[in-house]
């Protein structure tokens, strides 16, 4: 059968084709791909080609399909698995699969097995890995943004204190404690935001600092309410309007400094701010992703000595991790919705995909099967297009309180046109 796929033939070479898919074999799956979230790490693939530790040398002569934050329906399953999944159950996949050391990897790596496509072929170690996984809650979307929401669960649960009596290791957020999220108000800030206030563990207190009071005011709306009907403080602050902001920020814990901490930006003075709030047997956790190979910060090894300071850093989430965020998402504690700000259709992933660190906002989520331009949320709820679809988008979007929504998403499925 035939499927439309977004293809990386080298650095910045990425182009939108017709192929074909040969008939599965016994340990494969073919699924129908109905929605892709696009990642800074699809960037930095096409921005290296060959180069990237995950793309195949001979990636000119056999390219791969990008896109690893899927989700879909099973469509055929291979003998060797259908007494383990069902032809129309909707699923996600964990890309970071490590089948025996290998770096292979779904959007990196494979032919015909990526989200930026119409269907797509499942090869045997993403079912060997456990790394296929069944969806049981609504729409596809939320599935779709189950693998970023995994890595910032992942990182939190990697947070850790230590226990001076019997020196035991205490995993995850502290119950009850102080966590500071640093440059939050991205969309893998946000992420982290709605995870803490969901998860097994969850603070007595949750400070978010950014340096762009518009988007810290939308953090608070997005989830102030719901951090205050769990018992939680959450604060958010723009750290350059302080005149003295160690100071401001610590006066917010007492003077005691942050139990927890996940900084989103890869800045040397950012990354000493941070370790200066942290208190007694604290831990800060380096989420964001630099690309300067000699980034370095100062620490103050005194207090690493003598308050018991951790430092850690943390990449990518587990299928563990998946399944925490799909069983959250299905039971609805956790809103995903608030992370995106733009959508489109297939046409769209290759220039967006080479542009995404010039485009602003959070994540760019691509529905497979339509024809449809990168669009932000903003720009629709504008309605100032003749276009009947996007002016029935503007009402739901409205409806919805500026996000995306499972409604919209059924309209867009049943109204967008389809890609040719």
């Amino acid at each position: 059968m035939n499927s439309k796929a977004v293809l990386l033939y080298g650095k910045m070479d990425i182009r939108m084709e017709t192929i074909e898919l040969p008939q599965i074999k016994d340990d494969e799956i073919l699924v129908k791909v109905v929605a892709d979230s696009l990642c800074m790490s699809s960037y930095k693939a096409a921005y290296l080609g060959a180069d990237h530790k995950r793309v195949p040398d001979d990636v000119a002569n056999n390219p791969i399909i990008l896109g690893h934050e899927l989700s879909g329906e099973i469509v055929e399953i291979g003998e060797s698995w259908k007494s383990k999944y069902t032809v129309g159950e909707k699923f996600t996949i964990q890309p970071a699969i490590n089948y025996k050391g290998s770096m292979d990897s779904p959007g990196y790596s494979y032919s015909y097995c990526g989200g930026d496509a119409t269907y797509a072929i499942l090869p045997p170690e993403v079912m060997i890995q456990d790394c296929l996984l069944p969806f049981k809650g609504e729409g596809y979307f939320t599935a779709a943004l189950s693998e970023p929401y995994s890595c910032v669960i992942g990182a939190l649960r990697s947070l850790y204190r230590t226990d001076k009596v019997s020196h035991n290791h205490y995993l995850g957020i502290k119950e009850g404690g102080r966590l500071a999220i640093i440059g939050g108000c991205g969309p893998m800030g946000l992420a982290a935001i709605d995870y803490a206030i969901s998860g097994e563990f969850r603070p007595r207190q949750l400070v978010v600092t950014d340096i762009d009071s518009v988007k810290l005011k939308r953090a608070q709306e997005l989830f102030g309410a719901t951090a205050e009907q769990r018992g939680i403080s959450l604060v958010c602050i723009n750290t350059g309007e302080l005149e003295d902001p160690k100071r401001s920020i610590m006066a917010l814990t007492e003077n005691e400094g942050f139990d927890d901490m996940l900084v989103m930006v890869a800045n040397t003075q950012v990354l000493e701010f941070s370790e200066s709030i942290m208190g007694v047997n604290g831990c800060m956790n380096f989420f964001a992703g630099p690309t300067d190979e000699n980034l370095k910060a100062k620490v103050n090894f005194y207090e690493v000595h003598y308050t018991d300071k951790h430092i850690i850093g943390t990449s990518g989430g587990t299928v563990d991790d998946m399944r925490e965020a799909l069983e959250l998402m299905a039971k609805g504690l956790m809103n995903p919705a608030a992370i995106v700000s733009h959508i489109g259709g297939l046409d769209a992933v290759a220039e967006s995909t080479k542009n995404l660190p010039k485009i602003p906002g959070g994540k760019k989520l691509i529905y497979t099967g339509i024809k449809l331009p990168l669009i932000s949320l903003e720009e629709i709820m504008k309605n100032e297009s003749d276009s009947p679809l996007l002016q029935g988008l503007a009402l739901l979007v409205e409806k919805h309180n500026g996000l995306w929504s499972l409604e919209a998403e059924n309209y867009l499925l049943k109204n967008g046109e389809a890609i040719a």
